[in-house]
């Protein structure tokens, strides 16, 4: 499976089409101001069925006025005159149900009645209605392949009716269902098809939900800032039209908890799992009220609530139980374990943690097998068991290659695609090369053929046209040659600071054994503090010129021998080779160097401070066997220098 972000890079086209897109419902004329697509229920009624159409929509963007109106539209519109009528009278109490009501299996006792009368009256689109809905459980109790081949037939029968709503909903939930199975490319691909239907209809509701859909795909990629940038558009079009649908608005505020969170914004964070939990509460959703409980209880977890995120914890789990589905179990025990870590019962966290990593090794979820991994070797070192505190973190490290400091290798991605594009254009220099040496043989074998036909005068100028000719491709060669020196060159450095890159150091690394030995060295992984707010207020321009100066003083500060790379965005990663007698010193006038002098910008002075993680290795053998972990330490350290506040630095040895 390619990582995250390459497929950010892959479906950045596409991306960009639903931003462009994302306001201009604004600018649509004619179309009601926020009513879902009822055009194929209008073309199957009669003017007499508008209440209940009227009703339908309600249900929809507010189901508890729409419940409320209920017996009056019962009373005035007798539901059993026509099918129709019966049909989108249980889509409505279908939609209050699940919406507002706190039953699952009542809400899908109206969705059996409804298929029963449409196979009874032999009506495709009563059908394919139930047979979405049915798609929707299963994918909350991630019933995958089951779902996707049910979808699949509703799709195929929306086209067939044109039932535009209908299709755009069910390419939804195929979107759901590939992004769940991290297959970005398809379901990123559902969702721009099912935008641009509702886009058509002016269906604002379900607008607000592929933005949010969207938000999420970012969200597991950890593109916090694009994440949080489609969910205010979705948080903004969903209280601009003033909607009152809990179930929907649930799953708006869940997102918003994991983004705020990521983007340190602890009171907004709070403020949307307090609003997730209230509307969780109403829905019939076992996914929504499940994935609310385990963001409320890592909530309680950061802030400090240790008791109440266990208490979290055993409700999610209880609830997954109670639905016997394997995932949310795993998920439940895997917050549960972190919650009694909090609380020093590491027998407890450990029972936990183990039965979350058997269910993910079992369904071979290799990335919260990882974490799991993580949070076991937390257990083993906070009991004092440090020896299988290593083997966990080790395999943490191992197992982890393709995940670990994934948000950091997108920044470098750009520069690799860059690359790549300039080989192939090499690519085409050398096929021109090589067609005009083939073209000069061709010619010179021509000239010794009819070499004794013509003159000594025509012998000359056609040996003055190959020199010529040669000459032409020596300098090819040498332009070719020099390219290539150039393009070896900037595969290995950074385009903006000029320092190595991760490319060269992946390649420094497999060459220690081939130059003398240096036998400790001190490996540095350097952050720049608030550095996305010198982005954020002085712009990007002034955040490239901090860049640069970092880069500048920190070759300065350096010797000969060590080596400086940028790790990616502001992360720089330093090998100094020096005695550990001295590596306390060398951090202490590493900070000092940076931070002692403010730096001259475009906007003005500006005071820089850094925040580092440092390892002391005991050999070069070890930086290059151990280098994952060595990595995963350093961030580790890292990590703990931010949360005390940053601009400092923490040293370990390693193995730490």
């Amino acid at each position: 499976m390619p990582e995250p972000s390459k497929l950010i890079a892959r479906f950045s086209i596409l991306l960009i089409m639903l931003a462009a897109v994302t306001f201009s419902y604004r600018s649509m004329a004619g179309q009601d101001s926020n009513q879902p697509c009822t055009h194929f229920l209008k073309s199957i009624s009669s003017d007499k069925e508008q209440p209940l159409l009227d009703l339908y929509v309600q249900s929809l963007i507010a189901p508890k006025k729409a419940e409320q109106r209920l017996p009056a539209v019962a009373k005035k519109i007798d539901p059993s005159y026509s099918s129709v009528r019966q049909a989108i009278f249980l889509l409505v109490k279908y939609n209050i149900e699940q919406a507002e009501g706190d039953n699952d299996i009542k809400a899908m006792s109206y969705i059996r009645e409804l298929k029963q009368l449409g196979e009874k009256t032999g009506s495709k689109w009563m059908v394919a209605e139930a047979w979405l809905a049915e798609a929707a459980e299963l994918v909350d109790k991630r019933n995958y392949e089951l779902a996707e081949s049910t979808v699949a037939v509703v799709v195929e029968l929306a086209r067939e009716l044109e039932y535009s709503s209908l299709l755009a909903r069910a390419l939804k939930w195929q979107g759901n269902i590939y992004i769940d199975r991290s297959e970005y490319k398809q379901g990123l691909q559902s969702y721009q098809n099912a935008y641009e239907i509702f886009l058509g209809c002016g269906d604002k509701l379900q607008i607000a939900r592929v933005l949010s859909n969207i938000s999420t795909v970012y969200i597991r990629m950890e593109e916090w800032d694009k994440a949080d940038h489609y969910l205010s558009q979705a948080l903004d079009i969903y209280h601009e039209q003033a909607f009152s649908n809990p179930f929907a608005e649930a799953i708006l505020h869940i997102n918003g908890s994991v983004i705020t969170k990521y983007l340190n914004r602890p009171d907004e964070r709070v403020a949307h799992i307090n609003e997730a939990m209230k509307m969780a509460a109403k829905t019939s959703s076992y996914r929504v009220k499940l994935t609310a409980l385990m963001n409320l209880s890592a909530m309680q977890q950061d802030h400090g609530m240790p008791q109440e995120a266990m208490e979290s914890s055993i409700a999610c789990l209880k609830l997954a139980e109670t639905y016997n589905e394997p995932r949310g179990i795993a998920n439940c025990n895997e917050s549960l374990a972190e919650s009694y870590l909090l609380l020093n019962q590491t027998d407890q966290a450990l029972e936990h943690a183990f039965l979350a990593l058997d269910t993910y090794e079992k369904r071979k979820n290799r990335k919260r097998y990882i974490y799991v991994s993580n949070i076991i070797a937390n257990i083993y070192e906070t009991s004092g068991d440090f020896e299988l505190a290593l083997k966990y973190y080790k395999q943490y490290a191992v197992q982890g290659k393709e995940y670990l400091f994934d948000a950091r290798r997108k920044e470098l991605f750009d520069l690799q695609e860059r690359f790549e594009a300039k080989e192939k254009e090499h690519e085409i220099v050398l096929l021109k090369t090589e067609n005009a040496l083939s073209s000069a043989r061709l010619a010179e074998q021509e000239a010794r053929e009819n070499m004794l036909k013509v003159g000594t005068v025509l012998i000359l100028i056609v040996l003055y046209l190959l020199y010529r000719r040669y000459s032409s491709i020596s300098r090819n060669n040498i332009a070719l040659e020099q390219s290539n020196a150039e393009l070896a060159t900037q595969s290995m450095q950074d385009p903006l600071t000029r320092l190595n890159n991760r490319r060269y150091l992946e390649r420094w690394l497999t060459t220690i054994s081939s130059r003398p030995e240096q036998s400790t060295a001190l490996v540095v992984l350097l952050d720049i503090d608030h550095f996305k707010s010198i982005n954020d207020k002085l712009g990007h321009d002034v955040g490239d010129q901090v860049l640069i100066l970092l880069a500048q003083r920190v070759k300065k500060a350096s010797c000969s021998g060590d080596l400086s790379v940028r790790w990616g965005g502001e992360e720089f990663v330093l090998i100094i080779h020096t005695p550990e007698h001295e590596a306390d010193n060398i951090l202490a006038r590493l900070s000092t160097a940076i931070s002692e002098t403010a730096f001259s910008t475009s906007a003005g002075d500006i005071t820089v401070t850094v925040s580092m993680g440092a390892v002391f290795t005991a050999s070069q053998q070890q930086l290059q066997i151990e280098w994952d972990a060595i990595m995963v330490a350093a961030d580790k350290s890292l990590y703990s220098v931010k949360e005390a506040g940053r601009n400092g630095y923490k040293l370990v040895n390693y193995p730490c």
